[in-house]
């Protein structure tokens, strides 16, 4: 329990002092949940990094996130981000670099979280397990004009093959024994001629 109350304490200093080590901190009038439809901000970088201590770590992310939840009850629950890429070191994810909206995809991949990283914010959002879709920085604070995309970190799994329906399986067997059917007739068919000859 102290080590709870220690963490949620320093979540809330670092939410109110200036951003000297420019760690990650919910920008709490814009965070009610990172399943909301404007995700959650966060000021600060992200990257692939998963030391904690590290600045831009996205497990620092993650731990603030999850210690901001304690406090705000539409947060929860506990998010865990799993890294698998991002836009910057993997080519051909996202349509619309350097802009302020595009596409996204990752065959292959289920993504269950994405970051979205413009000016000095990056949006958190939880995104229900897909392979594609669209991004914008509109959620980022900007001025007359939307912030570019400086890049977007994608959290997910590799894609699992599904197991088949009962139906599936049924149709299998069913090819499996009309092909071994047809290779036993054929057999039947050849000891017969070689009989006969």
């Amino acid at each position: 329990m102290k080590m709870k109350t220690i963490l949620a304490g320093a979540t809330f200093l670092m939410a109110a002092a200036p951003c000297a080590a420019n760690a990650s901190i919910i920008v709490p009038f814009n965070c009610s949940s990172v399943a909301s439809s404007s995700g959650c901000l966060f000021l600060g970088n992200i990257n692939g990094n998963d030391n904690i201590f590290n600045p831009n770590s996205y497990k620092q992310a993650e731990l603030v996130y999850n210690v901001y939840n304690n406090f705000v009850p539409s947060a929860r629950p506990n998010i865990t981000l799993n890294y698998l890429f991002d836009s910057n070191s993997t080519s051909g994810l996202i349509t619309g670099a350097s802009t302020s909206s595009g596409t996204w995809s990752t065959p292959g991949y289920v993504i269950d979280y994405m970051a979205v990283k413009a000016g000095n914010y990056f949006s958190l959002y939880k995104v229900a397990d897909l392979s594609s879709g669209s991004w914008s920085t509109m959620d980022i604070p900007h001025g007359k004009n939307a912030k570019d995309l400086s890049h977007i970190v994608f959290f997910g799994s590799e894609a699992v093959a599904g197991v088949p329906e009962p139906a599936t399986w049924g149709m299998m067997i069913a090819g499996v024994g009309m092909a071994g059917g047809a290779l036993r007739r054929r057999r039947a068919r050849q000891q017969l001629r070689v009989a006969a000859a």
